[in-house]
């Protein structure tokens, strides 16, 4: 797998994937204080707007080591980003967070496409695996429109949630 030097910026129908800045803890901690929407991902709702700060130097700091790449979403006719995709290079790993005005719009299904592309074309990457809480149909659906196949059911030891770890081999996807 060959590294990238930066994260580069992605396009798919309309939809620019760029890199993480300052100008979007906003979005972020409006997304990850939505407990609903945090526990369908299960993820920590946090507690002040000042850890997105955290979030964001974690995030850079995980693209410079090659580790994980974060993109945040940014789509035509929003003042602010609508939600982050990432791809683990480590675990080879998709995952995905979408603000809820913006549900059942396509714009996760386009984004996850984009980056898994990404990871198969330019990276070489010969899988990618995904987990999800195990009552996250949206997601669910997403996936499996995508080729993901479930391989395993668990029982996440921090939180109880009953989950789903699910596998895209870069010779089943759908796109």
């Amino acid at each position: 797998m060959v590294l990238p030097n930066s994260l580069p910026d992605l396009r798919a129908a309309g939809l620019h994937l760029r890199a993480p800045e300052t100008r979007d803890i906003p979005g972020w901690y409006q997304r990850a204080t939505d407990r609903e929407a945090a526990a369908l991902a299960g993820d920590r709702v946090p507690e002040r707007i000042s850890e997105g700060a955290i979030w964001l130097a974690r995030s850079m700091e995980r693209t410079r080591a090659g580790e994980r790449l974060q993109w945040v979403i940014d789509c035509p006719g929003t003042a602010e980003n609508v939600g982050t995709v990432s791809l683990s290079l480590r675990a080879a790993e998709i995952s995905f967070v979408i603000g809820r005005a913006f549900w059942g719009q396509g714009i996760a299904t386009q984004a996850v496409r984009r980056v898994l592309a990404y990871g198969f074309d330019e990276l070489g990457l010969n899988v990618v695996r995904a987990e999800l809480v195990e009552g996250n149909v949206a997601s669910h659906r997403l996936l499996t429109g995508c080729g993901f196949r479930i391989i395993r059911r668990f029982v996440d030891e921090s939180d109880g949630a009953h989950c789903l770890k699910m596998q895209l081999l870069q010779s089943e996807r759908l796109f």
